[in-house]
């Protein structure tokens, strides 16, 4: 396949290094973004199967200029270094007009994955709803609701939660209004597409349950397993951290019922470990009956960012074949865990596919840190930064910036702008007219970049004071 990269002046030495066997044009432009179709007008591609422009050059009509030279012309990466990735991929994918092509490529691998991680569905041992659970199927998240006051805020979070949910669970309190939880459970069956559990000991809230149509309950003990016969076609999660007793209820429950999972408990730190090592001996003792993983009462009870924990947890229960990954997000700090875990399910289990370590499948739980560094250019000769201490005025006044019902809002005298995105506010702002010194629309537009960064975080932004990244 012959092949023409374009490029700018700047980006020309990276591009020679990674090009391969491609030639390279070289665009009379400093930076390669700048780059349109006008500048490929008058040469001849007659002698190229596909000419790669760069990624940043989106949102030209490259597709006119295609059909007008007869050869395809598409968007390459966005960063020349990984040229060296994409052109092996020139020959199996259709490159886009519109979508970078790193983008494309990393897209394609985790649609190829996810594919097959999906087809292992049918390969189950039984369902919980429509829920494949067990055998070779991927790892099913299941998500509690805590702590709702009225049916309006329960029905909220099961939509909230419903995004990357695989099972809805309904945590009912040790004291209960048994009214008020036939309300909520029959609510909760009527208006989630997803399968409905519930997590009690009592055996008047499994009655509940089973009478309002959920399709599992948590949990079974040696306490109230008498509450088994409340129980008909629904999924029983049998709890017990003595291996031994786990087994033989577990083996109790199945001369009964159908559906059986057990749950080994893991226990927050100073006790993961060896939690980990009981569930590692029921596995030696039990190598078919389902497991749940109780992956929040780690997270939950850790002053420590979700993503690596929840991803190291999601890789050990695949070692351990574990089947049902339990989480919640009762505070904060675990905001984003069901979603964390639903991506962690698809990295492990394609890892096992592979039989390869959980990376390179296209999709990470890489959130502040990278996979690699691209090339640092050489710095040119500089003038030491000075920070400017006096403080003049905008004569057309002051802004009050804070976030809000997941936006921005950024509030003058005159008009209160709201938005997503740091941009389209700092643009709407001065095409009203709001601004007058550079230096206040300098400070303006740090300001909503931090309130952005903050609202995609999920976390506290006070104007004025730096985001904490913690050690960082």
């Amino acid at each position: 396949m012959r092949i023409l990269l374009v490029t700018g002046l700047l980006a020309e030495p990276l591009v020679r290094k990674y090009c391969g066997n491609s030639d390279v044009y070289v665009v009379k432009k400093e930076i390669a973004a700048f780059i349109t179709p006008r500048d490929l007008e008058n040469l001849d591609l007659r002698n190229y199967d596909l000419v790669l422009v760069p990624g940043l050059t989106a949102g030209n009509d490259w597709k006119s200029l295609e059909e007008k030279k007869g050869v395809k012309i598409r968007l390459g990466p966005i960063h020349a270094y990984d040229l060296q990735y994409v052109l092996k991929f020139a020959e199996k994918i259709d490159f886009s007009h519109e979508i970078p092509a790193c983008r494309l490529i990393q897209a394609a691998i985790a649609k190829e994955f996810r594919d097959k991680v999906d087809s292992l569905d049918k390969n189950f041992l039984f369902k919980i709803g429509d829920v494949p659970v067990g055998g070779e199927s991927r790892m099913k998240v299941v998500a509690e609701v805590h702590a709702f006051s009225n049916l309006e805020e329960l029905e909220r979070k099961i939509d909230y939660l419903s995004e990357n949910a695989d099972i809805i669970d309904i945590g009912i309190p040790l004291e209960f209004d048994s009214d008020f939880i036939k309300k909520a459970i029959k609510r909760a069956v009527e208006v989630s597409e997803k399968p409905i559990s519930i997590d009690t000991f009592s055996k008047k809230a499994i009655e509940i349950g089973v009478d309002c149509g959920v399709d599992m309950i948590m949990s079974l003990s040696k306490e109230n397993f008498d509450a088994i016969g409340l129980i008909e076609d629904q999924a029983i999660v049998v709890v017990e951290k003595n291996v031994y007793e786990l087994k033989s209820l577990v083996e109790k429950a199945k001369r009964r019922k159908e559906k059986v999972i057990a749950d080994p408990v893991l226990d927050p730190p100073l006790g993961t470990a060896s939690s980990i090592i009981r569930y590692a001996k029921y596995r030696e003792l039990d190598t078919v009956t389902p497991l749940l993983f109780g992956a929040g009462n780690v997270t939950e009870l850790s002053d420590a960012d979700s993503i690596g924990i929840n991803a190291l947890l999601a890789f050990i229960a695949e070692e351990l074949n574990c089947n049902l990954l339990f989480t919640t997000e009762a505070s904060p700090k675990t905001f984003g865990c069901v979603k964390e875990l639903k991506i962690a399910s698809y990295l492990s289990k394609a890892a096992k596919i592979r039989n390869a370590p959980p990376k390179d499948v296209g999709i990470s739980l890489l959130a502040l840190k990278e996979k690699f560094r691209y090339p640092e250019p050489s710095p040119k000769q500089s003038v030491e930064a000075k920070e400017y201490k006096e403080f003049v005025r905008d004569p057309l006044g002051d802004f009050i910036i804070y976030v809000a019902d997941g936006r921005i809002f950024c509030e003058h005298e005159k008009l209160t702008v709201s938005g997503k995105k740091a941009k389209e506010i700092l643009d709407t702002v001065i095409s009203k007219g709001l601004l007058s010194r550079l230096d206040h629309a300098a400070y303006l537009g740090r300001e909503l970049m931090k309130a952005e960064i903050a609202l995609r975080l999920k976390k506290n932004y006070i104007q004025d004071q730096e985001l904490n990244f913690g050690f960082y």
